[in-house]
């Protein structure tokens, strides 16, 4: 975890938290409080596994769409007891993948999958408002590094 000044963005502490397997290792051993955490580590590897089980990998699992300026909404609904991101073309749904907290590094991802499908087509990804708290997190710079994505599309 890390803290940062939320004017300039600084980096002013970094809190370590145990990984996966430190706690892991610490319930072996007896340690009471790891024992007591299992079952949260457990739930969030199984959530991440499933995440990553579904996530779009391959420019060739979007649709063809029509048009020549194509804008795709990033958005975010919850359903099901989950949160998933969902892309979207006008009313169409384009693709829908489990949610990250902080999901702009997979943004990221996902842009260089749109625009390797749909080429100079591609206008804009614009996460609408009920997916920038997810997306964002606790991320000061993520807008910025959503919106220069954007602008990357129109410089070329």
């Amino acid at each position: 975890m890390d803290i940062r000044c939320p004017e300039c963005d600084r980096m002013l502490l970094i809190v370590a938290l145990p990984t996966t397997e430190e706690t892991r290792a610490a319930a072996a051993a007896g340690n009471a409080r790891a024992k007591a955490e299992l079952p949260n580590v457990d739930a969030r590897e199984e959530r991440l596994n499933r995440a990553q089980d579904r996530e779009l990998k391959s420019a060739d699992q979007l649709p063809d769409l029509e048009g020549d300026t194509l804008r795709i909404d990033w958005d975010l609904e919850e359903r099901d007891g989950e949160h998933w991101t969902v892309l979207r073309h006008r009313d169409r749904e384009v693709w829908r993948e489990l949610a990250y907290y902080e999901g702009y590094q997979r943004f990221a991802d996902v842009f260089k999958l749109l625009h390797e499908r749909y080429g100079s087509r591609l206008a804009e990804v614009r996460p609408t408002t009920a997916s920038e708290v997810y997306l964002y997190g606790d991320k000061l710079s993520a807008p910025q590094v959503i919106a220069r994505l954007n602008a990357s599309l129109n410089a070329r």
